[in-house]
This record gives structure tokens, sequence and C-alpha cells, in this order.
């Protein structure tokens, strides 16, 4: 994603800001180590808030690119690790997203579900609001028969202030089309994806 100036230039200024707190709580923020800290924490933030209208062009471009299949069976992309911010305290989330849809004439490339999980889920966005886009978008091109998602996340503002539940994790799915109906689609797609993975493949 391209780096807004303008954007770049008041998140540098925010940590600023940030860094002044710091050294009111008696830390040396003259220290080396946090020269050019604003800038760097900027650039970081920027990583993890991308551009909404930079996504939906990506998106668009990523989707196009469909195969022609006669399969019509379940297909999955899991455990894809994608990273974002809380939007209650601006705090990382750590989530680990799978993805599944059911093609009936065209399937999308092999790794395309997998960027398509990195690119929705970098925002300042509630997870439950993950599943309201992930599973419609990413196989509208396909004309899927179905689509399922389901993220499992560890955020920051849990484990690291408030109760400090280290532990917890939430877990949220987006469910569309057959899956809905047929439990033993859906009971399929679950075993498959919680099935230990021993080997590199």
């Amino acid at each position: 994603m391209e780096l807004d100036a303008q954007t770049l230039a008041l998140f540098t200024e925010g940590y600023t800001k940030i860094l002044e707190g710091i050294g009111r709580l008696g830390y040396n923020i003259q220290d080396e180590n946090f020269a050019e800290t604003a800038a760097r924490a900027a650039k970081g933030l920027h990583e993890l808030i991308h551009d909404q209208a930079q996504v939906q062009t990506e998106v668009s471009a990523l989707l196009a690119k469909t195969f022609p299949a006669k399969y019509t069976e379940m297909v999955i992309s899991k455990h894809n690790t994608a990273f974002g911010v809380c939007p209650h305290h601006l705090l990382p989330v750590i989530y680990r997203i799978s993805m599944a849809y059911i093609p009936t004439n065209k399937v999308l490339g092999l790794s395309k579900l997998s960027r398509l999980a990195r690119m929705i889920a970098r925002g300042p966005r509630l997870q439950e609001d993950l599943p309201t886009s992930s599973p419609t978008s990413s196989t509208s091109s396909c004309r899927a028969r179905a689509r399922l998602y389901t993220s499992r996340a560890c955020t920051c503002a849990w484990a690291a202030r408030g109760v400090g539940a280290h532990e917890a994790r939430l877990v949220t799915s987006g469910v569309r089309g057959i899956f809905l109906d047929h439990i033993a689609t859906r009971e399929e797609f679950i075993k498959l994806v919680v099935a230990p993975q021993t080997t590199v493949l």
C-alpha cells in the first residue's frame, strides 16, 4: 500500500506527543533508542491500518483473477495469520483466519483467499465485523454456492492490559449459502480446520 504523506505526518505528530507523555513519567526520551521512534511507530501503525480505497481496488483486482474449473466441492484456505488493530484501544490484534467456499464454474487462485484475509483484517475494526465483509466479497466472482469464514484472535487489549487475559481467544464465524442449511457440510469444514497439522503438508 502506498503511504499517504499527510496521514503519515498526523500519525508521526501523534506519536511525538505520546513520547512527550512518556518523558513525563521519568523515562529519558533523549536516549538514542528513542531517536526517530515517532516516525517508525507511525509507519508501523500505517502497516496495520490500510487505506480503504486502496484495499477495495486491490481486492477487486485480486478477485478478478479466477480460473475455470469443474470442481464443485469445498475449497478451504485455513490458518491464515493476519493483523489488525482494536478500534477501542488501537492495540494490535493477531488473527488466525480460515475461509471456505463451494465454487460452481470458477475458482480463485491458490493464494487469493490468504491475501484477501490479510488485506481485510488490516484496519481498526471489530473482529465481529469481519464476517460481514470477508465471506461475501471473497467469493462473489466465483459465483459460489456457499461461503464460510471463521477467525480466532488474540487481542493485545486483553492480553497486555485490563484483565491480562493473555490466554483468551475470541472466535467468530460468518456462514452463507448451503453451509447454513447443511449441518454435515459445516461440520466437515470444522473438522478439516481443527485437524492437527503434523507434517509440512
